[in-house]
């Protein structure tokens, strides 16, 4: 008989094990990040309803008994907009929805929800019903507080400075902001706790752009741009397309520029006395082409992959005339720099669960350079002539791996590590024939850890390890480095934030400042590298506080870094006027910043104002100290908008140089948008005057002066016309196109 019970008892738990069934639980908030009780949450399958239930006074809510498979879950409430999400229920899963508030139309008064709620990483926005319908992304994206979006040349950037990454739905790959149908922007998240995967690249703030899910999609765009009288001008065609398994995104571009400057030197040492003034006037031509497609493997898996190739020469004329020791002399420089940049960057994400994902992707860049410089002097009928031609290839691969982890408490754990290996080959063909090769390995480890100690108040704390091993010629150093993150960020209300901070991290030299030859033509000027450079090591606290309401935003930052060890340029004078420069580790540097921001928008008037006040101090100059601000000013009337910019830095310092600005730089723009997608502008930059300024270099007995005017002043015309369209039907393919490459290299 007990057998029999046995029996009985193992056959009935045999649906349990052959069909698992699982729980969906989740929150619902609105988009003031309020709870919302009473939503209705409904589990539907294949277009059946297979569960219904309803969100409690904190707006939890719980369906249990899921069997596996893919739903659609749909959050609904009176005065609120419903929102659906695709799921996959394989295990016990969390899933949170922010209801955006309803328009309430009394009495033709439009009544709006608030449209931000603060997170514990930062704040999430929802569009106004307007930015959505405004076709542009750009102009949707001015609504955000923290950054400053741009539509005539389509940037966006942190409003504070700070460095910044653009992810689209939490993701690295993607192809950029133009196109974005605004329609599609579910929300968007600052982020200001970074992650450990970031830490290396000095990352301080994320601005993630969340997308509803599309059908087919479209995207074109030319823009042309040509000034006068310089003719200088760019072509860029864009083009996107995709389907709910690939997608396959493009561009080009084509340009051309010129420039102009004139220049007064003067050199005074113990065995010559030199003077000279002239014009130089610079050519560029670039050639820029991307290919990037993506393809979704699986429910779990996706893969992207990115070719970017460059091709651009710029080309430099200088003749001045002067006096040396009281001859007249003639002088004639001439630059021929041409480069070829071709990478390739291959992407693959897994997700293990809803809160457990890997990434993986590895870069190869073949990067390549010539650089021709040539230098004619005659003085007192002798003629001098020298000449320096360098060949560069660098040639690099990377390989990253990243897992991340978020717990039900809030926390999320970050592991990972990145190999790099990179090859530098710089041949001399000039006076003196040499041949420099650089090899370097970078392994770097971290992990990090984001948790809540209260309600409202995250911590996060990353740390690394890096192992250089460099060898340049016959010079060869191997060392570990540590590098380590810690803050605190408190969100006092929804719209004042504060964050405190710390940072340690050592910077390797860079290879151009490695090589020992001279790469200069000047006779009287020698500039090399030095092989026994070692990494910079800086220790960086800091505060910022952020307050919005509004249209208006306010920022208010502290940093202060103590550094051992700097990498600065080092002047030596060598005797009859020659003057040596290098770069060493010039011991103990502290810096301190003093930073304020504001923004202002009102009425189709936008106002934005930064401020910032820097000390510097160096072990053996003292404190030298520095202002910089910018003022940009816009009015929209309509579909016309004005505007204008200022910026100015009254002094550049290093130990033994300083430049004087003597005048900001400016730029005025007129805006005429046709639609949405279609922009004529036409401005005109250094509208106040051109740029100029004062360059000393003291050391010793050794001083010279130089005076630069920069010859920017240039009118100019912009055409854009863009092309979107997006189907109804919903499909669950993110947009995941990688875009990630290095710049091209110069010495």
């Amino acid at each position: 008989m007990n057998r029999i019970i046995k029996f009985l008892f193992i056959l009935s738990l045999m649906p349990i094990s052959v069909y698992s069934q699982y729980s969906v639980r989740g929150i619902v908030i609105d988009d003031n990040g309020s709870h919302v009780n009473g939503a209705q949450i409904s589990l539907y399958q294949n277009g059946e309803l297979e569960a219904l239930t309803r969100s409690n006074v904190d707006g939890e809510y719980s369906i249990d008994k899921v069997s596996q498979g893919k739903y659609l879950l749909v959050a609904s409430c009176v005065g609120l907009a419903s929102e659906e999400d695709s799921v996959l229920v394989d295990r016990d899963m969390a899933h949170n929805f922010i209801l955006e508030t309803r328009d309430i139309m009394l009495d033709s008064i439009v009544v709006n929800g608030k449209n931000s709620y603060a997170s514990s990483r930062g704040h999430v926005f929802i569009l106004s019903k307007k930015a959505k319908e405004s076709g542009n992304p750009f102009v949707a994206l001015q609504e955000i507080p923290y950054i400053y979006s741009d539509p005539v040349n389509e940037t966006v950037r942190s409003s504070d400075g700070q460095s910044m990454i653009i992810l689209i739905d939490g993701i690295r790959v993607n192809s950029g902001i133009s196109p974005i149908d605004p329609s599609r922007i579910k929300s968007v998240e600052i982020i200001d706790v970074v992650g450990a995967k970031y830490m290396r690249q000095g990352v301080k703030r994320i601005l993630n752009i969340k997308l509803k899910e599309t059908s087919i999609y479209t995207y074109a765009q030319l823009a042309a741009h040509a000034d006068y009288p310089e003719k200088s001008f760019f072509a860029i065609p864009k083009f996107e397309v995709g389907n709910s398994n690939i997608s396959l995104y493009g561009d080009a571009s084509f340009g051309v520029s010129h420039s102009k400057q004139e220049n007064n030197y003067n050199l005074v040492s113990p065995m010559l006395v030199k003077s000279y003034s002239g014009d130089s006037k610079g050519k560029e031509v670039d050639y820029d082409y991307s290919l990037m497609p993506k393809w979704r493997i699986s429910e779990k898996d996706y893969f992207a992959a990115y070719i970017q190739g460059n091709v651009n020469r710029e080309t430099n004329n200088n003749t001045s005339n002067g006096e040396s020791n009281h001859h007249d002399i003639s002088r004639g420089s001439t630059s021929d720099y041409s480069s070829h940049l071709f990478s390739a960057t291959a992407y693959h994400k897994h997700l293990f669960s809803e809160d457990a994902e890997m990434e993986t992707y590895a870069v190869y860049s073949d990067n390549r350079a010539e650089n021709t410089n040539s230098l004619e002097e005659n003085a007192n009928g002798n003629k001098d002539l020298n000449a320096q031609k360098y060949d560069n290839r660098h040639k690099q691969l990377t390989l990253t791996m990243n897992f991340t982890k978020d717990f039900d408490n809030g926390g999320s754990l970050e592991i990972g590590n990145e190999t790099q290996y990179s090859y530098d080959r710089i041949e001399n063909i000039g006076i003196e024939d040499f041949l420099f090769s650089h090899h370097r390995l970078n392994e770097y480890v971290f992990a990090g850890y984001t948790g809540m100690l209260l309600r409202k108040l995250t911590y996060d704390a990353s740390a690394g390890m890096e192992y250089v091993s460099m060898k340049s010629d016959s010079i060869i150093h191997r060392y570990f480095r540590p590098r380590l993150s810690l803050g605190l960020y408190y969100n006092i209300t929804n719209n004042l934030s504060t964050r405190f901070s710390y940072t340690y991290s050592n910077t390797p030299p860079p290879v151009a400042m490695l090589s020992p030859y001279n790469t200069s033509a000047d006779t009287l000027l020698v500039s090399h590298g030095n092989p026994y450079l070692m990494p910079s090591e800086t220790h960086s606290f800091g505060w910022n506080s952020s307050y919005f309401i509004g249209g208006l935003y306010l920022n208010t930052s502290v940093s202060y870094g103590i550094s051992n060890d700097i990498i600065e340029p080092v002047h030596i004078e060598e005797g009859d006027g020659v003057l040596l420069t290098t770069y060493g580790n010039m011991g103990r540097y502290r810096s301190l910043k003093l930073k304020y921001y504001m923004s202002w928008r009102i009425r189709g008037l936008f106002l934005m104002m930064d401020l910032a006040h820097n000390v510097s101090y160096y072990t053996t100059a003292g404190a030298k100290k520095h202002f910089s601000g910018m003022l940009m000013l816009s009015k929209k009337w309509g579909k016309i908008e004005a505007r204008t910019v200022f910026s100015y830095q009254n002094y550049i310092h290093t130990e033994f140089s300083r430049t004087k600005n003597y005048n900001p730089e400016s730029s005025l723009t007129l805006s005429y948008s046709f639609t949405p997608d279609i922009l004529l502008s036409i401005g005109c930059s250094s509208f106040i005057g051109n740029p100029r300024s004062k360059t000393t270099i003291s050391t010793g007995q050794y001083r010279s002066v130089a005076y630069l005017t920069k010859k920017t002043f240039t009118p100019w015309i912009l055409f854009r016309w863009s092309f979107r369209k997006n189907d109804k039907k919903k499909i669950e393919l993110e947009n995941e196109i990688m875009r990630d490459h290095e710049n091209k290299i110069k010495l």
